[in-house]
């Protein structure tokens, strides 16, 4: 008999933990990325090099296996693809239709906002880049421009004169699958988060965490720190929020994460959802303040198996991304035992060794790795990351400008379509 697998799409660091906790439930593992190089490829027993957006070709791709669940953390451009799979496979759970839109329309997901009467903001999205410019030119600046389909910051930018918007607007679109992109009023305040998982209908457990971000103009999340300092009235008022839009949405089991900001005013204003584990390592972050194990949860869920979402610590804990600004080649990492030593070190991932190409921090799939803190105060949590930031180095060796290739007659297509299959 054919082993039972996990299909996951996505390779990358925020999906590797689904692979090594699918593998200890007993499962095998197939992995899609079109990244050839992808974190997945050696850690699945059947690696699927293409793009985790065309469900048909990978359903006729694993029809020979057992497919017991399909799952996608992190990824919002995978979730329209988790639900049609789930649907081809016939796997138990099945991804509510509105909450994927949500995830993966911001526009939609303002309607959803609007027709609930909670606070909203003023936005336009449209695929004609000349109606995105008349109509963000009533808009206050600074704007922010995104596309309105994609995740990790990518294509995003603070636009704070009419002037540059045609050049921002046009990146956009470059990231954007339907070629759609949101202008959206920019909001002012606390940026936060919610990391949530829903059971039966009710809120299991919810982490609100304070985010930081690299600033405009590219408004990167750079860490998290949890619990965020909220005045009792303003949880109650999110966790109220936050099951009314699960609830107008079908959403009523598994993982969801918010990203939203609170006002001078204590007014909370939703800036986008995603039904599905978060990204920059907030799996990570839930297990080390509070214990829960959301990748073993949100697997069991998708396998039609019962779960478990209780906290069983409450811990002040920080989670830094690790970048660097330079484009080039990684030479040296420094300090990285120093750090795993300090007493408030809780983890250290490292996504990149010696010899890897990486990329400046202009969107959240160029980051280094993760470091995890917890510590008894925010002070003391503070004071460990800046010791780890003293401590911890990167040497890159930075591009050069490539000299001019010479003419040459055109070259074969390499062919991108990789299939591996571990013995």
């Amino acid at each position: 008999m054919t082993k039972p697998h996990i299909l996951v799409l996505g390779g990358g660091e925020d999906q590797l933990p689904a692979y090594h906790e699918a593998r200890r439930l007993g499962y095998g593992v197939v992995g899609v990325d079109q990244r050839p190089d992808a974190l997945g490829a050696s850690a699945a027993d059947l690696f699927l090099c293409m793009t985790t957006r065309d469900p048909g070709r990978i359903a006729a791709m694993v029809g020979h296996l057992d497919i017991a669940a399909v799952i996608s953390p992190a990824s919002d451009a995978a979730q329209e693809s988790v639900a049609e799979l789930s649907r081809l496979l016939k796997t138990p759970h099945q991804p509510a239709p509105d909450a994927v839109r949500a995830s993966v329309d911001k526009g939609y997901f303002h309607e959803v906002l609007e027709r609930l009467g909670l606070p909203t903001y003023a936005y336009i999205q449209s695929a004609d880049p000349v109606e995105l410019r008349l109509a963000a030119a009533a808009l206050p600046l600074p704007v922010i421009v995104k596309p309105s389909d994609s995740s990790g910051s990518k294509g995003v930018q603070v636009v704070a004169d009419q002037a540059a918007l045609p050049e921002a607007v046009a990146e956009a679109q470059r990231y954007s699958f339907s070629g759609e992109v949101i202008v959206e009023e920019m909001l002012l305040g606390r940026h936060l988060s919610a990391e949530a998982f829903l059971r039966d209908a009710r809120l299991a457990t919810i982490a609100v965490t304070e985010r930081s971000t690299t600033g405009a103009p590219r408004m990167i999340t750079t860490g998290h720190m949890v619990p965020a300092e909220l005045a009792p009235a303003t949880e109650i008022a999110l966790r109220s929020m936050v099951m009314d839009i699960c609830s107008a949405l079908g959403h009523t089991d598994g993982p969801v994460n918010f990203d939203f900001v609170v006002d001078r005013t204590e007014e909370i204003r939703f800036i986008e959802m995603g039904a599905r584990l978060g990204g920059n390592g907030m799996p990570l972050l839930v297990r080390h303040a509070y214990g829960i194990d959301t990748y073993e949860a949100a697997l069991r869920l998708a396998l039609g198996l019962p779960f478990e979402v209780q906290a069983r610590h409450d811990k002040k804990t920080a989670l830094q991304i690790l970048t660097t600004d330079t484009d080039g080649i990684l030479r040296t990492v420094e300090g990285a035992d120093e750090v795993r030593a300090l007493p408030q070190t809780a983890e250290l991932r490292l996504f990149a060794g010696p010899g890897s190409r990486v990329r400046r921090y202009t969107q959240a799939g160029h980051k280094l790795g993760y470091l995890l803190l917890v510590a008894d105060s925010y002070g003391e949590l503070r004071e460990a990351q800046a010791r780890a930031r003293s401590l911890l180095r990167f040497g890159v060796e930075p591009d050069t400008p490539p000299a001019p290739a010479p003419a040459q007659a055109d070259a074969a297509p390499i062919r991108t379509d990789l299939l591996t299959e571990k013995r």
